[in-house]
This record gives structure tokens, sequence and C-alpha cells, in this order.
């Protein structure tokens, strides 16, 4: 897609494209699971293997299953579920759709503009000393964590620039599609394009640059808005109003896993084991949030942005046996 377009685009666009290209080059969690695994280890040299390995697979119970000896390839084989498992993994989520597509996922009706950037600081200073603290040197090679120091280099660096501040060189050579190299180059010479602030570029210089690039989003979370309003008019038989997402799916009675329906935006999931008291728990959010599998089967956090009108019968049929996407069961 030309990025000029990309620029136009609404926040409801820009997020149903970050769910869709997410994967391991954006997913900090993988370098959190790295993190982990050696932390385990650190733990077995000091108290023993055995012993942590038991510690281990109790805190890591959602994921690894309960074979203590296992939990090493059980959690590199699913490692990518720690953006929704753990608190850390869906921050450092969400603040990828920000860092890379200038918006917030989980923006309410009634929120003010100054009420998300706080929590979008708190978010941004959070990861930033997680990343600072973490001895990644010591336990990973610098190919085993790219995810993490990236995502949180160019969400504070976004930041930054969202709020009048200098920017570093190599966010900037992010953002711009560049390499470090030609930022640098662009900062040194009688005839330089950005002057340097301890090492940093003005924010004003850095903007002015990356409104001639294509590959930049500029930010647009202080004007999100999601509406949600009721659009059926079709009279049916046993109305339920149900929440369906931007990319057409639909909360329906498929969706049920062994522990039951899971609603609830990411960091504050519940489990809800019938389908109407899940969708009544929907209702009463101010943005319903639950998890389905896309097309390519895995499972993820969408939320609603309208409501429609469905008859049961044809909502119950069309999600028997359904664990998969399901988009307009009226067809």
């Amino acid at each position: 897609m030309n990025s000029r377009l990309e620029g136009q685009l609404t926040a409801e666009e820009r997020i149903e494209i970050f769910h869709d290209q997410f994967d391991d080059r954006m997913d900090a969690s993988l370098t959190l699971a790295a993190l982990v695994r050696s932390a385990g280890d650190y733990l077995g040299r000091i108290i023993g293997t055995e012993r942590a390995d038991i510690g281990m697979t109790a805190m890591l119970a959602s994921l690894v299953g309960g074979e203590p000896k296992g939990w090493r390839e059980e959690l590199e084989d699913k490692a990518s579920s720690g953006f929704s498992e753990w608190p850390l993994g869906t921050l450092l989520h969400d603040l990828a759709a920000y860092a890379h597509y200038g918006v917030v996922l989980d923006v309410e009706a009634d929120e003010s503009e100054e009420e998300i950037a706080r929590r979008l600081k708190e978010r941004v200073e959070h990861a930033s000393r997680f990343l600072e603290e973490s001895p990644l040197g010591l336990w990973l090679s610098n190919d085993d964590a790219p995810q993490l120091r990236q995502v949180v280099t160019l969400a504070y660096n976004r930041w930054a620039l969202d709020s009048g501040d200098p920017i570093e060189p190599v966010a900037l050579a992010t953002f711009g599609g560049v390499s470090e190299a030609h930022i640098r180059n662009l900062m040194s010479g009688s005839g330089s394009r950005f002057s340097s602030k301890d090492g940093k570029i003005p924010a004003q210089q850095a903007l002015a640059w990356l409104a001639e690039r294509e590959s930049f989003l500029e930010s647009i979370w202080r004007k999100q808005r999601i509406p949600l309003t009721p659009t059926s008019s079709e009279p049916v038989n046993e109305p339920l109003f149900v929440p369906v997402a931007r990319d057409g799916s639909v909360f329906h009675p498929g969706l049920r896993r062994a522990s039951g329906f899971t609603v609830g935006p990411k960091g504050s999931e519940q489990q809800v084991g019938d389908y109407r008291q899940a969708l009544s728990q929907l209702q009463k959010m101010p943005i319903p949030y639950w998890r389905r599998p896309n097309e390519r089967g895995k499972w993820g956090t969408v939320r609603g942005t309208r409501w429609e009108r469905y008859d049961w019968e044809v909502l119950a049929e069309a999600g028997q046996g359904q664990g998969a996407f399901l988009q307009d069961p009226n067809l």
C-alpha cells in the first residue's frame, strides 16, 4: 500500500493493519520468553535445576503445562502467546501499535486526551525502565533481543516527537526508512540538515524531514474515537445484539474453548463459560473485547467497532463447531 495513502487511514484502519501484520518482527514477548528461559537456567545454578524447574513450571502454567522437565521446550513453542498471557507482553504489544502506527489500542469513547497521554507516558516509561534494567548483554545475544529493543526504542522516541523533545538518530532512521549512517551524515558538515542537541535531533527538524518520507505515519492517537452504534434494522425472531470487529468477525457461540469464552481487554481478560453470560459482559464494557482465531488459526484479541442485531438461531447454527473465523453469519 502506498504510504501516502496510509497517512490518510483512520485509527481503526491502522489498528486493523497492525493486527494483520503483527508477527515475529514486532512481537517483543519473544524476547521476554528468552529472558524467562535464561532466568530459569540462572536460578537452577543457584538452587538446583530440579527445584528451579518445578518453580518455573508453576509460574508458566498457562503456557507450558505440568511437566517440569519440559518447560523450556514448551516455552519456546508457545513464546508468541506471551503478548496476551503476560502483563508486560500485553504492554509491549500495545506499544508496538503506538511505535509503528501512531495509535493507542484501548482508547475508550469517553476518555480525554489528557488521560490517554498520561497512560501512554506511563507505559513508555515502564517499558524503558525494564529495558534499561534487563541483563540483555549478560543473558542474551544481540540476535535474541531485537524486538524488545526496537519496540521500546521506537515507542520512546515517538513519544519524544509527540512531546516536542529531541529524538535519537537510530529511531529517526527507522521511522524514515534509511540507515543510521545516513541520518548521521545529515547531522554533520557545514550544510547539515539537522542540528545536534546532546547527540539527538530536535523534534521540529525531525518532524519536518519525516513529513517528506513515505515510510512514516504521523501520530493520530490524540483524535482517536471509535463509534459503537447499532446498524442492523432487520426484524428477527429472537434478537441478540452482538459485537462485530472491524474485520467483520462476530462474537459467536463457536468461540468457546475448554475454559470458556475469553472477554475483556488484554491484561483484564475473563473466562466465561456460557455464551449469553459472556455476551452480557461484553455489552457492559465501554468497548467490547474478545478473543477469536484469525483466518490462520492464531488466537488474538479484537475489539468491537459496531453492534449488529442477529437472530439467535441463525447465530448459533452458524457458530456450531467453529473455533474459527466467522464473518457475517447471516450470509
